[in-house]
């Protein structure tokens, strides 16, 4: 099933989303378990939004083998926040500083569901599905790290979509970021340091998670060349989440 967020009318809604129409889902509250209404919008119609408005966005680094390199052992991912503000939908554009390097990544990105706060519930179900996400990053200041705030939490700075995914195998998925069409990153997500559930139970270590919060699990290698100036196109695609385009403005 593929939930999507979207525009009508000045109305946002949610719904479910195939090849020729989305139809509207009835009082969505991040549960699978969904009612469809009988009302359905033709994509042309509509304006995708990020399929989710999260009250907390937090990000994973170093979670790639392939970005930190083979060893024996690995180090837990580091944990850093992105700001809810930083939350855009597919085509909206992300605002660059002038006169910072800013890059792109691409990450598998978990939509947490209803369930978060059962106890009773195992880990794979409170996750409601899965999206891609794009954390944008703006170089350290004073060359310092850059999963502080001013580098990664700013407005527009995460967009997410097109659509979750909530009935998809991520052990192995391609992940691939171009700009302009040219190929920076080209990962798989076999090669994360922790699976989905891993990654749910280190931030569940540190905060309480809230349905419809959203975890960025990483990025394979390269990140940091995948620099982006005003008017660059920048488009993520991940095995089976589709792809997430956005323009860079210069502001």
């Amino acid at each position: 099933m593929k939930i999507v967020r979207f525009k009508s009318n000045d109305q946002i809604l949610y719904g479910v989303i195939n090849d020729e129409y989305v139809q509207e889902i009835l009082n969505f509250n991040f549960s699978k378990d969904i009612k469809l209404s009988k009302n359905k919008y033709k994509k042309k119609d509509i304006q995708l939004l990020s399929p989710v408005n999260p009250k907390k966005v937090i990000g994973l680094a170093y979670n790639y083998k392939d970005l930190v390199g083979e060893q024996k052992t690995y180090n837990d991912p580091l944990v850093f926040m992105k700001s809810p503000t930083s939350i855009i939908g597919m085509n909206e554009p992300i605002k660059i500083p002038r006169d910072k390097k800013v890059w792109v990544e691409v990450e598998l990105v978990i939509v947490m569901s209803n369930k978060v706060n059962d106890i009773k519930s195992p880990l794979n179900e409170k996750i409601l599905g899965y999206t891609i996400g794009n954390d944008a990053t703006v170089e350290g200041k004073y060359s310092r790290d850059h999963h502080l705030a001013q580098s990664k939490a700013r407005d527009t700075f995460g967009p997410l979509g097109p659509f979750i995914d909530t009935n998809i195998d991520t052990s192995q998925l391609k992940m691939t970021n171009k700009i302009n069409d040219q190929i920076f990153q080209q990962g798989n997500t076999e090669n994360r340091i922790f699976n989905d559930q891993e990654c749910v139970q280190l931030v569940e270590s540190i905060m309480k998670l809230e349905p419809g919060d959203v975890i960025f699990t990483g990025t394979p290698a390269n990140a940091e060349n995948s620099v982006v100036t005003d008017g660059d196109k920048c488009e993520l695609s991940i095995d089976g989440l589709g792809s997430l385009w956005n323009k860079i403005i210069f502001q």
